[in-house]
């Protein structure tokens, strides 16, 4: 005998179909965003404990945000920032860095921007590596790239000189000050220069502004590649920049950290081109 199916239970099955396929593509997304804020060493929300038994968690963020802001600020006149990204440090690690980058003549790269970086940057699977500091160097703009691994262990390299340091160890009480101290001293093997990036508008930009010290009208010098040079033991010791071959000027300021490039003269800039700037 012949049964006709409802077109009732057709809809629900169909529905239930798609609602499968969203899941399993929801899932894939939120895999790859959990992979880098593992990266970035940020905590799990204990998402089976209700909020109001976690403790000081949402003080914390509030605290975070608010360190955040401050390190923004635009710094005194003549004074330049060095955008740092900061890879695997905890929370509360990278509070202590926030709230006293900008003493040691940083600004760390907020965590978010450099979350999607991360994530759209298959060269940066391993962060400790020369391809992910050359790929994060136009965009977010990191001068240094900072990995903490194991809670104390950092390995910094500098997308400027192409410099990568050995694994050291923090082993004081506070870790946030020892570790700017020591990205203070790798950030000085070379002066502070940065990567232009060509966005799909064809326009040329810079991952820096106000919040790094930049205003209209400066001017950048366009280098070739420099030379890393190193001890007799093979350690980085110094950076001599190349030929300058042409000039940019700051254009529009958009928000904090990001800058529009005009060209001045002599040649376009590339990825591998260094941007310094031009002090009077």
């Amino acid at each position: 005998m012949f049964y006709p199916i409802r077109s009732g239970f057709l809809l629900t099955a169909a529905s239930a179909v798609l609602l499968l396929t969203a899941c399993a593509s929801d899932q894939q997304a939120q895999e790859q965003v959990n992979t880098a804020d593992k990266a970035l060493g940020r905590e799990e929300p204990e998402w089976s404990t209700p909020f109001w038994e976690r403790g000081d968690s949402s003080a914390d963020e509030r605290s975070q945000s608010v360190s955040s802001s401050s390190v923004q600020a635009t710094p005194a006149s003549g004074q330049l920032r060095t955008n740092l990204a900061i890879v695997g440090a905890s929370d509360y690690l990278y509070r202590e860095l926030d709230n006293a980058a900008a003493d040691y003549g940083f600004r760390l790269i907020p965590r978010a921007e450099l979350r999607d970086a991360l994530v759209n940057t298959p060269a940066c699977d391993d962060t400790t590596s020369a391809d992910c500091a050359e790929a994060l160097a136009a965009y977010p703009g990191s001068r240094l790239v900072v990995t903490v691994e194991d809670g104390s262990s950092v390995t910094i390299l500098d997308a400027a000189s192409g410099a990568r340091w050995g694994t050291t160890e923090l082993t004081s009480g506070k870790q946030g000050e020892e570790l700017l101290e020591l990205a203070s001293q790798r950030a000085d093997i070379a002066p502070w220069a940065m990567k232009a990036f060509r966005a799909d508008d064809g326009r040329l930009y810079l991952s820096a502004g106000r919040a790094n010290g930049l205003e209209a009208g400066d001017e950048l010098a366009i280098h070739e590649p420099g030379t890393l040079v190193r001890s007799p033991n093979g350690q980085p010791i110094t950076w001599r920049k190349g030929e300058r071959v042409g000039t940019l000027r700051i254009g529009e300021l958009f928000g904090s950290d990001l800058a529009s490039l005009v060209p001045v003269d002599g040649q376009r800039p590339t990825p591998e081109h260094d941007l310094i700037l031009v002090k009077d």
